[in-house]
């Protein structure tokens, strides 16, 4: 059930406060960032260390920036007619935003894009298509190394770019990754777990599973992990700490941590009441959750609330 606008800023204010009992890190007190104009629609988000939060969007296909402490983005890199800007993931080490990207006027030649854009300019320095004609480049995430991963919801595939490489190639490729009916949305969310794992969420099912990264780089058969209870449309999915992911469950309008034990992982929920969460940034101050609200964008009767947020979700400690 879509929350009403109106009701979803009042039901996640008691949810984020709900949250405040966890002690927190180092506050910027703001509880909000904001991104810019009528028709932005983010969907991807992404933190340097430093707390500053970058955003994509659907509806201009620019991505903008907001710097620490502030409550509004800037333009850091100008949109144009008919782009979107989905996942990202950032590489300070290479200098490096990395973005999904779909661009409507290309077919029929592969619309779905890697792109790499400098960050000290956001200028762009590459991008790179998707293999096959029909990929989807959903949210991307980047090892140790400087690989680069980034999931794709059509072909139900992970991609990979070696590092200093200039060619995308299928990484991971599984029947566990098919879709569960025909045109259903599948892999999603990816996080590297600072060592030699990732994990994926599959949005049709809400199958969590963990993928070892072997010594020559290649990918280990997927594993599954059961979550109790059961996550919901999964979509963005974020690395916390030792044995903890943050997943956005977009429908359900929640934020929830999973703690992962002896090869599942238990769901609480962290906040709930967003309307189309699509991601999350992890920076020293909390989670920062990205409220979509994209259906208004594709067709959904009425009017986003406006300025388009995403808001501040206190992470609890991990307990001994």
């Amino acid at each position: 059930m879509r929350i009403p606008s109106w009701l979803s800023v009042v039901t996640l204010a008691a949810a984020v406060s709900a949250c405040e009992p966890f002690p927190a890190a180092p506050d910027s007190g703001l509880t909000q960032v904001q991104w810019p104009g009528e028709d932005f629609y983010p969907e991807g988000i992404a933190a340097a260390k430093d707390g500053t939060l970058y955003a994509g969007s659907l509806g201009t296909g620019a991505i903008a920036r907001v710097k620490p402490g502030a409550l509004g983005a800037e333009v850091f890199v100008p949109g144009r007619p008919a782009f979107g800007v989905y996942g990202l993931a950032v590489d300070e080490a290479h200098d490096t935003l990395w973005a999904c990207t779909y661009d409507d006027l290309l077919p029929p030649t592969q619309p779905s894009h890697l792109a790499a854009y400098a960050l000290s300019t956001g200028e762009q320095k590459a991008s790179h298509p998707m293999p096959g004609e029909s990929g989807f480049c959903n949210d991307v995430t980047v090892d140790a190394a400087g690989n680069v991963y980034a999931t794709d919801s059509y072909a139900n595939i992970i991609v990979r770019l070696a590092a200093g490489g200039t060619e995308l190639t299928t990484w991971a490729s599984d029947d566990a990754f098919a879709p569960s009916e025909p045109g259903a949305f599948t892999l999603n969310g990816i996080a590297y777990d600072g060592a030699s794992r990732l994990y994926v969420v599959k949005s049709d099912t809400g199958t969590l599973f963990s993928i070892d990264i072997q010594a020559d780089g290649s990918a280990a058969p997927p594993v599954t992990l059961p979550v109790t209870p059961a996550l919901e449309t999964p979509d963005g999915l974020e690395w916390v700490d030792s044995q903890r992911l943050l997943v956005v469950e977009n429908t359900a309008g929640r934020a929830s941590m999973v703690t992962l034990g002896e090869g599942a992982g238990t769901k609480e929920v962290l906040a709930n009441g967003f309307v189309e969460p699509t991601a999350a940034a992890i920076t020293e101050d909390g989670a920062w959750v990205l409220e979509s609200q994209m259906g208004f964008l594709f067709g959904t009767p009425g009017t986003p609330a406006l300025p388009f947020r995403a808001y501040r979700v206190a992470v609890p400690p991990l307990l001994p």
